[in-house]
């Protein structure tokens, strides 16, 4: 009995590091194992044969590798890890596809009883979702359901960081309103509430801090019998003031506030009462800095002074991005919420460089493009953008305020454009007027760059300014857009450019370096597709992949389109955690680093694009 239960055991451990097994665990995996029948297979024998009746087993392949044939049509390979045969699970029939191991080399094969299968597979919630994917060699337009491909995705366990205990961050004091200690109360009240201030810093003739009073001060001062009209700051102030180093870090600070029972700290330039004021430190402060809270962070965004203070808010907001996908939230939310963050960011940036500029003389809208514009960017990727000025004769001002925000921008982390698209560029800026000429001159070409250009500023969406300033250019850009059909009809054949990229054995095609472009071969064709259908049915003012996608949806075509909108997320996903593994875009893989679910979720996801383009072919006749 020992050496049979402990070949169970390794039989266990074989399928539960493959889905959908390690999804299992403890006696339905054992039982599975005790059950088995171990079957080798070569290439002279097969598993089973093309018109053959169902077998009573699904199979796991452990080693070695499985070649499916229809008749004398190589259709495709299973490699270990993979089920094949799961038509018995579902119906009664025949084979599909015959199986039997690669010439010349052996394969050993899992075969698992159907009835144990479907009572500990198929009936079981954490994994039937599995067997609403793809069965190997059985279905030729396989549309794999958006469930499916939800509940497929791996929930990976992450440490979640806050940054105050991870790093020691020098804090940046806020600006102080200093007064002089004979500043009479009623004033030291009116003072504090114009500068919406919750203390104020008694100074000499030096700014040297002399003592401090708090809103608490004020008001247990004003109800107090002391209180009088005459009244000043000197008597009501806490003398003497704590002082504080500007080299002080997040850490420290706390320590100080709760050692000393204070909720200021007085910055100083040396650190002591003798040297002069520099700013202050309130708890509230140090709290929203420290905060990984969207809302909190957007509002420290809002009210960054400085390209510092921005960039401390950027930090956050990665370190919110990767703990969500740690946490595995839905991508409908990150989108959303990192979305909202970028585009604080680039309000920021824009705000930081009026204030270098000075107030800009007309109202403009700032347009974000590709993924921002589309509201789908979840990692840092270069700038796309573009500017729309109400009044002519001021793109110098305008050029100047691109430039900086682009270099406040890139800074951050997002790098410039590598094809000039951006508000820099007098392409990509210019008043109304000029965009309705700029904006009908491509729809009249409608090839070549223009239809590049076209295809760019459809995923415009006004992210800073004054809306109103581009609203009625782009309305009527949309409308004829629509109407141009010729023009779609070459937007559709040009969004087939990239076809899905499985090869004939559903392996995937690989660039030259022996990678695989997510970007380029999977994600862009899915936003080609749903804009070009979108612009077909008079929608080409909706942004974004799903909405246009959404859009479309009707009783005809509703399974695909639900599927292609679940199979899109799962992209956005993917290259998101490629993205944090690796530390970079996400945009190339190496499909042998993928593990087992990746390479079929990617497999998956990749049908669906093929789906999707068949229909697209099919709607323009192509």
């Amino acid at each position: 009995m020992a050496p049979e239960h402990f070949l169970h055991k390794r039989v266990a451990e074989a399928l539960a590091a493959h889905p959908p097994f390690n999804e299992l665990g403890g006696e339905p995996l054992l039982i599975l194992a005790e059950n088995i029948e171990i079957v080798y297979v070569d290439s002279e024998r097969w598993l089973f044969e093309y018109g053959q009746s169902l077998h009573d087993k699904i199979y796991f392949v452990e080693k070695g590798t499985l070649v499916l044939w229809k008749e004398d049509v190589l259709v495709d390979h299973v490699e270990p890890g993979e089920l094949v045969g799961l038509r018995s699970l579902f119906e009664s029939g025949t084979y599909k596809a015959g199986a039997r191991a690669v010439q010349g080399k052996d394969a050993l094969v899992y075969g698992i009883p159907v009835e144990l299968a479907k009572e500990y597979l198929v009936n079981n919630p954490s994994t039937e979702h599995f067997f609403q994917l793809d069965w190997k060699g059985n279905s030729e337009n396989f549309v794999p359901s958006g469930t499916s491909l939800r509940r497929l995705m791996k929930s990976r366990e992450g440490k979640l960081i806050l940054p105050i205990a991870e790093q020691q961050q020098q804090l940046e004091a806020a600006e102080a309103l200093a007064l002089p200690q004979q500043t009479p109360v009623i004033a030291v009240a009116q003072a504090m509430r114009r500068a919406k201030s919750d203390a104020a810093v008694l100074v000499d003739e030096l700014r040297r801090p002399l003592g401090i009073i708090t809103d608490k001060d004020l008001r247990n001062f004003l109800g107090s019998d002391q209180f009088s009209m005459d009244s000043t700051a000197q008597q009501m102030m806490t003398s003497p003031v704590k002082t504080f180093p500007p080299t002080l870090h997040y850490a420290d600070a706390m320590v100080a506030m709760v050692e000393k029972r204070i909720h200021h700290l007085v910055i100083t330039e040396n650190g002591s009462a003798e040297s002069p004021l520099v700013g202050i430190i309130s708890d509230h402060e140090i709290l929203l800095e420290q905060a990984l809270n969207p809302t909190i962070i957007i509002k420290g965004m809002e009210r960054a002074q400085s390209f510092s203070a921005l960039e401390r808010a950027a930090k956050k907001v990665e370190q919110l991005r990767m703990n969500y996908i740690r946490a595995n939230v839905s991508t409908a939310y990150l989108l959303k919420v990192m979305g909202t963050f970028y585009s604080a960011m680039y309000a920021s940036a824009l705000r930081l460089a009026e204030a270098d500029l000075g107030t800009p003389p007309c109202g403009f809208a700032w347009l974000a493009l590709g993924s921002l514009g589309r509201g789908e960017q979840i990692i840092r990727t270069d700038q796309d953008h573009a500017l729309v000025y109400a009044e002519d004769g001021h793109d110098s001002y305008f050029e100047q305020l691109a430039l900086k925000t682009s270099a406040i921008m890139q800074e951050l982390g997002f790098e410039e454009d590598h094809f000039g698209v951006s508000a820099t560029g007098a392409m990509w800026r210019g008043t109304p007027a000029q965009w309705t000429q700029r904006l009908g001159s491509w729809i009249n070409d409608g090839e070549g760059d223009a239809l590049l250009r076209l295809s760019i500023i459809s995923d415009a969406r006004v992210i800073a300014g004054d809306l109103s300033v581009a609203l009625e250019t782009f309305n009527e850009f949309y409308v004829k857009l629509s109407a141009a059909q010729t023009l779609l009809h070459t937007m559709a054949k040009d969004a087939l450019r990239n076809p899905s990229p499985l090869g004939m054995f559903k392996q995937f095609k690989l660039e030259r370096s022996g990678q695989f472009d997510l970007k380029l071969r999977a994600i862009l064709p899915f936003i080609d597709a749903a804009k070009v259908l979108a612009a077909f049915a008079g929608k080409a003012h909706i942004t974004g992949t799903t909405a246009r996608l959404e859009a479309i949806k009707d009783e005809s075509n509703a399974e695909l389109i639900a599927s292609s909108i679940h199979a899109y997320e799962i992209l956005l996903e993917l290259r998101s955690k490629f993205a944090q593994e690796n530390n970079e875009q996400g945009r190339y893989i190496n499909p042998d680093d993928l593990d087992s679910l990746d390479k079929q979720l990617l497999r998956n996801v990749l049908k669906t694009l093929e789906a999707l383009q068949s229909h697209l072919k099919l709607k323009f006749k192509l």
